[in-house]
């Protein structure tokens, strides 16, 4: 229904649960994240806010209208102090408001029109330059855009070439490497589709050994995050690239793909392989099958992983947002930042923006105060062990 907002007097503002959303509201959504590629993330789509909404009774969906037109949609999981969080949080590597290209809607306004005291997130694509990043942000932004592949209308044989071409000694490295894994074990086999259990669950033990060995919240265990994982992979949404050497796992992807969007969340490999570059072998492999997958966008994140470079011939820009609505919640949340600022947590490599960070992840990982006592005691512990060993 409509509010009384600083929105356009003709504009209209919905704050529901997923389950109120019809299906010319689902349409229209979908349509937005039509307009621009950098919105073609499987993270944006009203599928994947349907998935989280099956585990999280926090997910609410902010519908912003002109009379038969939506000018902007954005999905988030709204806590009870009023700070909204990105929308599948922690697996969230891309979120925010999806515009239509004439909207003129600027976040705050959006926020205080849907009763929204705050939202924070890390990377918010943005094509139109309708949000801009705040002033006293904790952390710089990224120099380097996520890294994307995109067949673009190409053949896998063409993009492949393409990649070739522009990294030959890597990719002959990685020739070299699959024929000696082939000479050393076995042939590689690249199987997709719905995981099955007994491989999914060896990947995330991988990806667990991983988060802990590096002082990490461990996402495959942490309460909240594990409920997503697992909504997701006994969806139809739930999709799984696994490379295998005689039944045993090498390597593996697994995340969420809508129509032609692949995003994969769960990176891992079997350490018994480490010598044989398994994660480059897994990309590999999957790039010369995209067509058949059925996949059009195989989106690999952000981060400093120099690999993904050799692989992606495309990048989603994002940026990190926060922003306020209006009223005394909204105070509070902008002098919680300014305390943080003050800490020192707007360097972004600083002991305080670490544990901001690692605090942020607990936060939508672990809901109980002892679990998250738990994960923060363990995060801390392991990083001093760390530092001590090197």
């Amino acid at each position: 229904m409509a509010r009384a907002t600083p929105l356009p007097p003709d504009m209209t503002c919905r704050l529901v649960r997923y389950g109120d959303l019809t299906a010319a509201d689902l349409d229209k959504w979908r349509m937005l994240c039509r307009t621009h590629e950098t919105y073609d993330s499987a993270l944006l789509q009203p599928e994947f806010a349907y998935l989280v909404a099956c585990v999280r009774d926090d997910v609410r969906i902010a519908l912003y209208e002109t009379n038969e037109r939506l000018d902007a949609v954005l999905a988030i999981h709204l806590r009870p102090d009023g700070l909204a969080r990105p929308l599948g949080a922690p697996f969230s590597d891309y979120s925010g408001p999806v515009f239509h290209p004439s909207s003129q809607l600027v976040l705050p306004d959006m926020l205080s029109a849907a009763g929204i005291a705050a939202y924070d997130a890390p990377a918010t694509p943005d094509p139109w330059s309708r949000i801009d990043p705040p002033a006293d942000m904790l952390e710089q932004p990224e120099s380097e855009d996520s890294h994307v592949i995109r067949l673009n209308g190409v053949s896998p044989a063409t993009l492949l070439e393409t990649q070739r071409a522009a990294h030959p000694k890597r990719f002959k490295n990685f020739r070299r490497l699959a024929s000696q894994i082939q000479r050393d074990i076995g042939e590689l086999q690249l199987s997709w589709g719905r995981p099955d259990e007994t491989t999914l669950e060896t990947l995330l033990a991988f990806k667990s050994e991983q988060y802990r060995a590096s002082g990490y919240v461990d996402l495959t265990t942490a309460t909240q995050s594990r409920r997503l994982l697992q909504a997701v992979a006994t969806s139809e949404h739930g999709f799984c690239l696994s490379l295998k050497v005689k039944d045993t796992l090498v390597s593996g992807h697994f995340g969420v793909k809508v129509g032609t969007a692949f995003h994969p969340w769960i990176a891992a490999f079997n350490p018994a392989f480490g010598h044989y570059s398994p994660g480059n072998l897994l990309l590999l492999n999957a790039l010369q099958s995209l067509d058949r997958m059925g996949i059009e966008t195989y989106d690999l994140a952000n981060g400093h992983d120099h690999y993904k470079k050799y692989f992606a011939n495309a990048s989603r820009p994002a940026k990190p947002v926060f922003a306020t609505g209006h009223g005394l919640r909204a105070w509070r949340h902008t002098l919680n930042r300014k305390v943080w600022k003050l800490a020192g947590a707007n360097a972004p490599f600083s002991l305080t923006a670490r544990l901001k960070r690692r605090m942020d992840q607990i936060a939508v990982s672990e809901f109980a105060v002892l679990p998250r006592l738990h994960a923060f005691g363990y995060a801390l512990m392991s990083r001093t062990l760390l530092r001590k060993r090197a």
